[in-house]
């Protein structure tokens, strides 16, 4: 795996390294964040919802046979976006109530939506990046103007599938 600290972001953290596209490199992911968000509000949903996300670019698109990227930002101790770039593959980021069977899997952006303030993606069947925007409400202006989306391959950011999503506001 390879990593890079980014340097300083919105008063905080930046950060971006590279992982296998394997399942095993999960608990790498997990132990990174945990270390880098150790004085984070929001650290155990940004874990949660950052797990979700590079489990997907592991399951659901090529960067299985390749790697995936991930960047976390933070902005003090309140205020954290995670985003997983990945290879790309032919089937868009789908959000499932869970309710349709009793299928062990399906529901991970589901969690991501409830824990997160916002879902978003960018980029086509080429590699695409997912983030999640996470913070405790501290009303004000949107810390998330110029908050970098990990140079996604498409330039344009679209709405994702479903309800809630990219720069709209989560109901919780």
């Amino acid at each position: 795996m390879r990593h890079q600290q980014a340097g300083r972001a919105m008063n905080g953290m930046a950060w971006r390294g590279e992982f296998p596209g394997d399942l095993a490199h999960l608990g790498d992911v997990r132990r990174l964040t945990k270390a880098l968000l150790q004085d984070s509000q929001v650290r155990d949903d940004a874990i949660m919802c950052l797990m979700e996300l590079a489990a997907n670019a592991v399951l659901h698109t090529r960067s299985a046979d390749g790697v995936f990227t991930v960047g976390i930002w933070s902005a003090g101790d309140a205020v954290v976006r995670v985003a997983v770039q990945d290879a790309g593959g032919w089937d868009e980021p789908v959000v499932r109530s869970g309710q349709e069977d009793l299928a062990e899997s399906g529901r991970g952006l589901a969690i991501v939506i409830a824990l997160a303030e916002r879902l978003g993606v960018a980029g086509d069947e080429d590699g695409r990046v997912v983030w999640a925007d996470l913070s405790c409400d501290q009303g004000g202006p949107s810390p998330w103007d110029g908050v970098p989306l990990l140079e996604p391959t498409c330039a344009q950011c679209r709405p994702m599938a479903g309800p809630k999503m990219i720069y709209t506001t989560v109901s919780n």
